[in-house]
């Protein structure tokens, strides 16, 4: 039940739906927003209504060891010094993060959320509370039995007694967003069921509006706001939490998955109930596992928890580099050991060879479309398999990739697979928005040298996740803004080496990247072979044969005629244009200044009167200059 950070694409408008939970604007009208009053910024930030929240979410930046990160980054001149704590109660910075994440949940379901979003950022904290926020954990109270049964029968338009044989008044897990109770259905089927928090909406939309405000006041008036997209960070939150708030994006994401790991026999993920799903209730088949790290010692003697760790981690490759769709929180707490013996659901495999129907009835809803797709194109287990299974959960915090990072995402993992640093800090660069002080050489050497050390290490301790963390870190200290997709792998890959490890110490990850590679190239030629692509292809090529001639008829009689011209656009120079004019203006009125001033002192001896008047004009008129330079130059947006 942890709370996620979504980078859900595609299965949902996430405009629709954000725009619909938090009345959010554009992402592009967000984006463009540096250019805003800044007067009106400040209003609106030191409303009453948002006073507390300031004061709590300045406190962060200040107390638990982050204040020389906060002077660093511009924040110090915004907050008061009683927000320091005593040194005597802050000295170890292990315990100054896990303060930090307590206070986190204190503030609520926002700033967990927020929390979560910033442990995939290792360009705004250090690696320490990049770790600790990685536990994050929504500890908060049990959600009265009433308030459940309520939202459950509104959602599914049923009385509870009728919708499930047996209902467990305990929740399993409780969350800032909602609850999980274990039920029965009518048919016998055991299921777990997530239900929404009661007026948990409202709460939110009115954290993400100051949310919203405070990043445009950091943008505006930080050196964090220089460097980093603020804005971005909070839009990343805010589509986190619309995704989480409609069970149904959740629901299609577990379907999904269970479709295209269905050819790895070993792996379970449950099915969703659909007919008891809605978008605040969300119902599928309950686990009966146990959790990695609480896994029988005699167990792990008697099966083969190796070739469970390869298939895990090749499912995890084939969803980021084939697919271009990964679960982005495989932590081992989503992540359950399937003993034999034990009654659990089936995998898609494991239904189609127990189906003996020679005729499927057509499927009527999507979620059992994908699901019939899923025993189609499913990998059974041999014959008499007892192998151990793991079960993934919780689908909530998904990325997509779009073709062209996906495509950069394989070049860095075969790159750091086969210790070409070189050509991954290359990758990173066409993948990342060089800054102005950004320096290729250094940065370059800098990241040949980390793949260097850690492809010396033992087969054991290299850890793709970390390694990636790292690199991101050396380009943000370097002045590269990577998207924020790629903090999301790195927290994926990181989660992996941690479930990989509790499977079997001495796993690499590196040497599945080595063997997966053959699949990649195969999976991108059929991409690139498909019919449809060959027809985009042939099409594009009869375009342009067709409108080739006409083309060089023109451009050969434009030749002719002498009127072939070059454009040379220069998008700097009105801004040039504009401080030359300031400039020119200033050395004008000096100069009307110092002769007022002289031919005032020159008549001060045959004109007292008048030489006195013409000081007083040009001390005014001085002062007048000066200050409109000071409100001038303070209100000239940065550009």
């Amino acid at each position: 039940m942890r709370g996620k950070v979504a980078g859900q694409r595609g299965t949902d408008n996430v405009s629709v739906i954000a725009n619909r939970h938090f009345h959010l604007r554009h992402p592009a009208s967000v984006t463009n927003c540096p250019g805003a009053d800044s007067a009106l910024i400040h209003r609106m930030l030191l409303a009453p209504r948002y006073l507390p929240r300031l004061a709590a979410t300045v406190g962060l930046f200040t107390r638990y060891g982050l204040r020389d990160l906060a002077s660093r980054q511009g924040f110090q001149a915004i907050a008061p010094d009683e927000f320091e704590l005593p040194e005597d109660e802050a000295t170890e910075i292990a315990s100054r993060a896990r303060a930090f994440r307590k206070r986190l949940v204190e503030l609520g379901p926002a700033y967990i959320k927020l929390g979560q979003v910033l442990s995939t950022r290792p360009d705004l904290l250090p690696e320490p509370y990049i770790v600790e926020l990685e536990r994050l954990q929504d500890d908060v109270g049990a959600i009265p039995l009433a308030d459940i049964e309520t939202v459950i029968e509104e959602q599914l338009g049923a009385r509870i007694g009728k919708l499930f044989s047996s209902f467990e008044s305990k929740p399993i897990g409780t969350a800032s967003l909602g609850q999980v109770h274990g039920a029965q259905l009518r048919d016998g089927r055991a299921v777990v069921v997530k239900v929404q928090r009661p007026g948990i909406r409202d709460a939110l939309a009115e954290d993400m509006e100051f949310f919203r405000e405070f990043a445009k006041f950091l943008t505006a008036h930080t050196q964090a706001g220089e460097r980093i997209d603020m804005l971005g960070v909070v839009h990343q939150l805010e589509r986190a939490l619309a995704d989480e708030l409609d069970y149904r994006i959740e629901a299609r994401n577990a379907m999904s998955f269970r479709r295209s790991l269905a050819g790895f026999p070993h792996l379970l993920i449950p099915r969703i109930i659909e007919g008891y799903t809605a978008e605040r209730v969300l119902t599928s088949e309950r686990i009966n596992g146990v959790k990695i790290g609480a896994v029988p010692p005699v167990a792990r003697t008697e099966h083969d928890f190796t070739t469970l760790a390869d298939e895990f981690a090749k499912a995890y490759l084939k969803q980021i580099t084939i697919d271009g769709h990964f679960h982005a929180d495989p932590h081992p707490g989503n992540v359950f050991i399937v003993l034999p013996g034990r009654e659990n659901p089936s995998t898609p495999g494991e239904l189609a060879a127990a189906d003996r129907r020679t005729e499927q009835r057509p499927a009527s809803t999507v979620l059992s479309k994908i699901e019939q797709a899923a025993q189609r194109e499913a990998e059974s287990p041999p014959a008499g398999d007892d192998q151990v299974r793991l079960a993934l959960i919780d689908f909530g915090m998904t990325a997509h990739l779009s073709n062209s990072l996906r495509e950069g995402v394989v070049r860095l993992l075969l790159d750091l697979a086969d210790n070409r640093g070189d050509a991954a800090a290359e990758t990173l660069i066409l993948l990342g928005q060089p800054t102005e002080t950004f320096d290729r050489s250094s940065y370059v050497r800098e990241v040949a040298a980390l793949v260097s050390r850690n492809y010396d290490r033992a087969i054991g301790e290299i850890r793709a996740g970390t390694l990636i963390y790292e690199m991101l870190n050396i380009s943000y200290q370097s002045g590269l803004r990577l998207p924020a997709e790629l903090t999301l792998l790195a927290k994926a890959l990181f989660n992996l080496d941690a479930v990989s490890k509790a499977l079997d110490p001495t796993y690499a990850p590196f040497e599945a990247v080595r063997e997966f590679g053959d699949k990649i190239a195969a999976a991108r030629a059929k991409r690139e072979l498909s019919p449809g692509r060959l027809y985009q292809v042939i099409t594009q090529t009869s375009d342009l044969m067709n409108s080739l001639p006409r083309r060089i008829d023109t451009i050969t009689a434009r030749l002719a005629a002498n009127e072939f011209a070059v454009r040379l656009d220069t998008p700097q120079l009105p801004l040039l244009m504009e401080g030359l004019q300031k400039v020119a203006n200033r050395i004008f009125t000096g100069l009307v200044l110092c002769g007022l001033c002289i031919a005032s002192a020159m008549l001060l001896n045959v004109h007292p009167v008048l030489g006195t008047t013409g000081f007083v004009i040009a001390g005014a008129l001085g002062l007048w200059m000066v200050i409109t330079i000071l409100i001038s130059d303070r209100r000239t947006p940065r550009r």
